[in-house]
């Protein structure tokens, strides 16, 4: 199951970035309490480790900034 959301979320970016003229997209995993930020590129992608979007203000800083 956690390699088809992998590849499900790969693909979606994949796709956004192949039909739009970006530099890179970010996509948001969340999973029960916690949540991953994923920055992708036409390179890769880089993940933050897992952290409680309940007790740390990452997520909404990250929505304030971008």
């Amino acid at each position: 199951k956690a390699f088809d959301t992998l590849s499900q979320i790969t693909s979606y970016a994949a796709t956004q970035l192949a039909t739009q003229y970006h530099t890179h997209t970010f996509s948001i995993l969340i999973i029960h309490n916690r949540a991953h930020l994923i920055r992708w590129d036409r390179e890769g992608d880089i993940v933050t480790n897992a952290f409680n979007y309940l007790h740390e203000p990452y997520l909404a800083n990250f929505f304030y900034h971008f």
